[in-house]
């Protein structure tokens, strides 16, 4: 017992020493070096920003990239001892020449959303030259941090823009939401806002590195602790042609300048509104171009907009944000007889010799005193089905529509609009698609506390109506005709590649749904699409007259119901009897389909390469009909 109680002495002792030998050493051989960190260093940990990914086109041009930029943010652990942050914001105004109002404004808005260690981010995308006057006088502006900063370039400025979409600053919401889902956001991050940016934003962003750093007194870094790199954002690679969606862009630009110039000329002819053209593979669902006018610049949001700036797009009435090929339901006009003409086939038993008789340019439903009209104020005589496709006569697609609400209460209308799949989005990868309208009983006494009308169904059947479609979902509806009962889900991306240039995602085409058709009902559409363009008589013959190749299409004005004013369409495939692409073209307010087809023909001369055979499609013929 005696000899334990000496050795636990001996312990104790032996601890004590050990303790006092350490102590001495901090304090007296090494106190001074000591002493002079915990006065004058600090740790600072700096975020450091990852490049978000770039995006290619289809044929590997690089679209966006990054290019360096500085920015400048507020560390409140740094501020040098007697100098207030009111004092050290009138001194960086002065330097930077900016209003001093803003520095504080930002600084209060960015300051909730910054995370331990972040710093407050002041002022985004500084010049070089007010980066070097920070730097050269960083003795008076300890607390502000000068930190590089990749800024979105968008190489080809404003075109292309409603597919790419553009970035902002993170909402309070959205950095909520982002934390909440465990995603690495802080206040004042960079994200996508609208378009493939916005999609694909989880893809995009990458990964955010850090410096850890001692700073003196003077906010000089001494020595990097440790760091870790940033890993920059996945590339996407589209399914985009470049050179065709410069094309389809600049001719639905000459379009909206060559309606607006008949517009200022004739006070009868309405100014035309914004423009959409999109084209896609039938067999992939892949998107060739994606075309919109008015288009904006996504490098002002990267830059930074002034008021005025804002204030000119937010208010503009043709809407440059809006991408109309996606965003965009109205009436689809007599696009929509395709869908008529298929559910005619299927269950009146028509075909392509059934024969119909127009007298007068008038359809009287039994028991209605308003008839309803064709666009020409005379009867054509007798027709069979496929020439009046081709004549897109209304007279026909009425009695259709009429003796199938007879026989089935509308009811086969609605189903094979939805069988083709209008009324839900076509699942593309852009944010913000409409879904459209399919309209039925159960959804007017809902809307409109009223029933189903024969007069429902038989203004449906030409287009019209509570009707609403996207251009995008009629280029599905084309690409199934063309294709023979297919429907792909339109995409915009064909591969996602990380850093180290492995494809981590890849789209792999196939048909997420198959309609239940007859093969023989799509060739009797076909026919009456061939007369539509490859016929003297048909409503875009003029247009396609001396095209080289066998195009199928249709033509559509749909009536806005008030003032005389009309949406252009038209929809086409080719080349048949093998086609390969589809298009539709859309025109806001563009008064006639005859302003629609020329943009189409155009863009198929440039996908088949037929410039030089085609010419110049502005113009050609006269304008034959809806």
């Amino acid at each position: 017992m005696e000899n334990r109680i000496k050795f636990a002495k001996i312990v104790v002792v032996a601890v004590f020493l050990l303790l006092f030998l350490r102590a001495a050493q901090l304090q007296i051989i090494q106190g001074e070096e000591y002493f002079r960190m915990a006065e004058n260093n600090r740790i600072s940990i700096r975020p450091v920003n990852a490049p978000r990914g770039r995006i290619y086109s289809a044929d590997g041009d690089i679209l966006v990239s990054n290019k360096l930029t500085y920015n400048l943010y507020y560390q409140p652990n740094e501020v040098s001892p007697g100098m207030t942050r009111s004092e050290l914001f009138d001194l960086l105004a002065e330097i930077i020449e900016t209003d001093r109002e803003t520095l504080e404004s930002n600084y209060f808005r960015n300051q909730e959303l910054s995370g331990p260690g972040d710093g407050v981010l002041l002022r985004r995308n500084i010049s070089v030259e007010d980066m070097i006057k920070v730097a050269e006088r960083n003795n008076q502006l300890q607390g502000i941090d000068i930190r590089e900063a990749p800024l979105r370039d968008y190489i080809y400025d404003d075109i292309g823009s409603h597919i790419i979409g553009h970035i902002g600053e993170i909402s309070k919401q959205e950095l909520r939401d982002f934390v909440e889902q465990g995603r690495d956001y802080t206040g004042g991050d960079i994200i996508g806002i609208a378009g493939l940016e916005r999609q694909y934003e989880e893809h995009l962003m990458g990964r955010r590195g850090f410096e850890e750093v001692e700073v003196n007194n003077l906010g000089h870094k001494e020595n990097l602790l440790r760091s870790q790199d940033p890993v920059p954002g996945y590339d996407l690679h589209l399914t985009v042609d470049w050179e065709l969606q410069l094309r389809t862009e600049t001719r639905l630009e000459e379009k909206h300048y060559y309606l607006k110039k008949l517009a200022e000329e004739d006070d009868e002819i309405p100014e035309p509104g914004g423009a959409a053209a999109v084209m896609m593979d039938i067999n992939s669902g892949e998107i060739l171009a994606m075309g919109n006018y008015p288009r904006f610049d996504p490098n002002k949001f990267a830059t930074g907009f002034s008021n005025d700036e804002y204030e000119e797009i937010r208010n503009d009435p043709l809407q440059p944000m809006l991408n109309r090929n996606t965003m965009f339901a109205v009436s689809p006009g007599s696009v929509f007889k395709i869908v008529t003409g298929m559910a005619a086939i299927e269950n009146l038993g028509i075909n392509a010799d059934t024969t119909f008789y127009d007298a007068t340019g008038e359809f009287r439903i039994p028991g209605w005193d308003r008839p309803f009209r064709n666009w020409l104020n005379y009867g054509e005589g007798e027709l069979d089905f496929t020439r009046a496709i081709g004549r897109s006569n209304n007279i026909v697609f009425y009695e259709l529509s009429y003796e199938l609400y007879e026989e089935f209460r509308g009811s086969r209308l609605v189903e094979t609009a939805r069988e083709f799949g209008l009324g839900v989005a076509t699942g593309i990868d852009l944010p913000g698609e409409r879904a459209g309208l399919v309209p039925d009983g159960s959804w007017k006494r809902e809307n409109l506390n009223e029933g189903w009308y024969p007069g429902d169904t038989v203004n449906m059947g030409i287009g019209q109506g509570y009707l609403s479609t996207t251009p995008l979902q009629l280029l599905q509806i084309t690409a199934a005709v063309a294709n023979r009962g297919n429907i792909y889900q339109p995409t915009m991306v064909q591969k996602i590649v990380d850093n180290r240039g492995e494809v981590i995602q890849e789209n792999n085409p196939a048909a997420v749904k198959e309609l239940s058709f007859a093969q023989e009902a799509y060739e009797i559409i076909e026919e009456g699409l061939l007369e539509v363009t490859m016929t003297d008589y048909g409503t875009a013959g003029s247009v396609f007259r001396d095209f080289p190749l066998d195009i199928a299409g249709k033509t559509g004005t749909a009536q806005l119901g008030f003032g005389g004013l009309s949406h252009a369409w038209f929809a086409a495939y080719g080349p048949v009897p093998d086609p390969e692409v589809a298009v539709v073209v859309f025109i806001e307010r563009g008064d006639t389909s005859q302003h629609a087809a020329p943009v189409a023909a155009d863009m198929l001369a440039a996908y088949f390469d037929l410039e030089d055979e085609v010419g110049e499609t502005e113009g050609m013929g006269d304008p034959a009909g809806p």
